[in-house]
């Protein structure tokens, strides 16, 4: 662990000053005291590194392939004694560690299929459960995966892990207000996938609110570090938008008729008057609809891939 008690240039004059001030004090006239030992009392160590060195040191623990586990702890230690621009930068490093790092630690999970067939068993579909598995080896590997700011989620009847970006607000609170955006959205990614199984996870009014909140982050952080990474999520959710997923597609299979309840949510959004090109797609989008009988047409169906990154 990286020692946080590192005497700074400032801190070693101090003491030197004090240590003078008292051989001075210690030359007395008074005859009567001048044989007695007086005690010298040392200043304090200073607690805390320097901003300076705290990220010095940082920055040599991610060059030198660290565990995941290493950094967190190393970030909870230190976070509290940086600025919100360091701070961000940590967060921002320790993601792409994980990220990097996910491929690997997969293997964990899919590399057996008895372990799968353990995970099916145990948990039956609710990785809630995973505080109380007394079987050994998948404590364990739940327990690394806890720690390296992983979490356990499931598709397709295979266990995985994903980033648990909740687990980040335990240090984007001390961030700028950039990282702390892009964290909640993140976050609210992890807490609830949008999509498994080729089916939403989440309602159409879900939907419309997540694809607000990117759009604003993209216009608000127009040079943000993560720009791709949210333009990329937010191009999803217009895919989730104007067309659903093959089992909770946008038109019914049958009549071609749009689902009501998404149908409500988007003239909701329209209504509330929001400066925002994702509301201005889906009011163009309601008015070509309408001309349709709010059917599934060719031209409904051609007017949504303009609108969207529909491949050709």
């Amino acid at each position: 662990m990286v020692n946080k008690k590192i005497w700074t240039v400032s801190t070693l004059a101090s003491m030197l000053l004090f240590s003078a001030g008292c051989s001075f004090g210690n030359q007395s006239t008074d005859k009567n005291n001048s044989n007695e030992p007086v005690e010298v009392v040392q200043p304090e160590e200073n607690p805390h590194a320097s901003e300076e060195q705290v990220m010095s040191n940082f920055n040599n623990l991610i060059a030198n392939n660290p565990e995941i586990s290493e950094v967190i702890q190393f970030m909870e230690e230190n976070v509290s004694d940086v600025s919100p621009q360091n701070v961000s930068g940590m967060i921002l490093a320790l993601e792409d560690l994980q990220v990097n790092h996910l491929p690997t630690f997969e293997e964990n999970f899919t590399s057996s299929e008895d372990l799968q067939v353990k995970f099916r068993d145990l948990f039956k579909g609710d990785t809630s459960k995973i505080e109380n598995m007394a079987d050994a080896e998948i404590k364990t590997l739940l327990e690394e995966t806890k720690n390296s700011g992983y979490k356990i989620e499931t598709a397709e009847g295979y266990y995985f892990p994903i980033i648990d970006y909740q687990f980040y607000k335990t240090f984007s609170a001390n961030a700028t207000k950039e990282i702390q955006d892009y964290i909640e959205i993140m976050a609210v990614e992890s807490n609830q996938v949008p999509a498994k199984d080729a089916a939403l996870m989440i309602s159409w009014d879900e939907i419309v609110e997540r694809a607000l909140e990117q759009e604003a982050f993209l216009k608000q952080y127009p040079s943000s570090e993560r720009l791709d990474e949210v333009t990329e999520l937010y191009k999803r959710y217009e895919m989730f938008t104007f067309f659903g997923l093959n089992n909770t597609p946008l038109f019914s299979y049958d009549t071609k008729k749009i689902d009501p309840e998404a149908k409500a949510v988007y003239l909701d959004a329209v209504s509330r008057e929001i400066k925002s090109d994702y509301t201005g797609m889906l009011n163009s989008f309601l008015e070509v609809l309408a001309k349709n009988n709010d059917t599934l047409t060719d031209e409904v169906d051609e007017y949504r891939k303009e609108l969207t990154d529909f491949p050709s």
